[in-house]
C-alpha cells in the first residue's frame, strides 16, 4: 500500500505531557497536494481507527525541502534520522550539517522568527493606537489581525504548515490538535470567553462586510489580556523547539566526531615508553636493533611500509625511540 500511494519517507515522533498526541506520523510523499484527500487520507483514517493514540500529517517531498532549506524548525525537528522508521532508496530528508552551516542554519532560524514576530508587532501597535482614539471597532480588527498572525507564526513552526483562514476559532482548534494547552486561548466551555471569542470573531467580518458593530473597552481589555498570554507561548514555543534543534544538532556532532576519532589514529610518542619493560641490557639493545631493522625494510622503495604506518611520522618516532635505547652515554670516552 506504500508503493501504491507515493511514499517516500515516514517519520514516528512520540509526544511530551505538553503534547496532545502521544503517537505521531509524519509521511513524505510525491503526490501533489490535491490527491491528499483522495488518495493518502481515507487510507490511513481506516488504519488508524484501531490507534487512536496515533495522529498523522502528510507533506508533499518538495515543500518538505524546501522549508527544511528556509529553517522551518517543524521539520528539522520532526524529520530528522532518528526518528525515521521507513524509507525508499533515496537519502535521508534530513542532511547532516557542519558547524558552519548549522550555525547559519541557526541564524536563519532566529532571522526568520524574528521578521515574522515584526508584522505581529505592527499589528498590535494599531491595536494599541486605535483603543486610545477610542475607535474600538477597529481596535478589535487589529486584536484579531494580531492573533491570526500569532496562529500562522505558531503553526509554522509546530504543525509544518499553516492552516489558510481567518478563523481564529478554527486556528484554535487546529493547533490544540498539537499542543495539549496554550495560555491566550479561549475556553469554549467558560461563556465568558466564548463570548470574546465570537466578538473577535465578528470583528474581522464585520470591517469587512458591515459596519454593525459594538464591543465595550471592557472586553477590548479582556481580549488584550488574552493576547498578552499568546505572545509569551508563542516565544516559549519558538525558544523550546530552537533548543530542541540546537540539542539535536549538538548530539549529532559529537557522535559524527567521536566516529571520526575512532577511525583516525592517534599520534603519541610517549605511550611506547611506558609501556616498555626490559629485564636487562641485553633485552634492551636487541629490541633496539629490531626496531632499525624494521623502520630500515619500511624505507625501501620495493616494500610498502606496514597499514596504518605513516612513513612522516611513525618511522621517525621509531628511530628515536630506538636511539633513546641505547647505551650512547655510557660507552662515550
Amino acid at each position: 500500500m506504500i508503493g501504491e500511494i507515493g511514499v517516500e519517507r515516514i517519520y514516528l515522533n512520540r509526544g511530551t505531557d505538553r503534547h496532545a498526541f502521544t503517537y505521531r506520523l509524519n509521511i513524505i510523499t510525491t503526490l501533489v497536494q490535491k490527491d491528499f484527500s483522495e488518495q493518502i487520507c481515507p487510507v490511513i483514517n481506516s488504519i488508524l481507527e484501531q490507534y487512536p493514540e496515533y495522529s498523522y500529517h502528510v507533506f508533499v517531498s518538495n515543500y518538505a525541502y524546501y522549508e527544511i532549506a528556509k529553517g522551518n524548525l517543524y521539520f528539522l525537528n520532526n524529520c530528522h534520522e532518528k526518528d525515521l522508521v521507513y524509507k525508499t532508496d533515496n537519502d535521508n530528508l534530513l542532511k547532516t550539517y557542519n558547524d558552519l552551516e548549522t550555525n547559519e542554519l541557526t541564524e536563519k532560524i532566529k532571522n526568520r522568527f524574528k521578521r515574522d514576530m515584526s508584522r505581529m508587532k505592527s499589528f498590535k501597535k494599531g491595536f494599541h493606537y486605535f483603543k486610545t482614539q477610542k475607535s474600538l471597532a477597529q481596535s478589535a480588527f487589529m486584536v484579531h489581525q494580531t492573533f491570526e498572525q500569532g496562529y500562522r507564526i505558531l503553526e509554522g513552526f509546530i504543525f509544518g504548515r499553516v492552516k489558510i483562514c481567518h478563523s481564529i476559532k478554527n486556528h484554535q482548534t487546529y493547533v490544540l490538535k498539537s499542543l495539549g494547552k496554550l495560555d491566550g486561548t479561549f475556553q469554549i466551555e467558560s461563556d465568558s470567553d466564548s463570548k470574546l471569542l465570537d466578538l473577535l470573531e465578528d470583528a474581522y467580518s464585520s470591517a469587512r462586510y458591515t459596519n454593525d458593530y459594538d464591543i465595550t473597552m471592557n472586553e477590548i481589555e479582556q481580549l488584550s489580556q488574552k493576547l498578552g498570554l499568546f505572545i509569551k507561548e508563542i516565544k516559549f514555543w519558538f525558544n523550546y523547539e530552537l533548543s530542541v534543534f540546537e540539542k539535536n544538532m549538538t548530539d549529532e556532532w559529537d557522535i559524527r566526531h567521536s566516529e571520526q576519532a575512532m577511525e583516525e589514529p592517534h599520534h603519541e610518542t610517549d605511550y611506547l615508553v611506558r609501556k616498555f619493560e626490559f629485564d636487562n641490557s641485553f633485552e634492551m639493545l636487541c629490541r633496539a636493533k629490531s626496531l632499525m631493522n624494521l623502520c630500515r625494510v619500511c624505507l625501501q622503495e620495493d616494500i610498502d611500509p606496514p597499514k596504518g604506518v605513516h612513513l612522516d611520522f611513525d618511522i621517525q618516532t621509531t628511530l628515536e625511540f630506538a636511539i633513546q635505547l641505547l647505551p650512547i652515554k655510557e660507552t662515550s670516552p
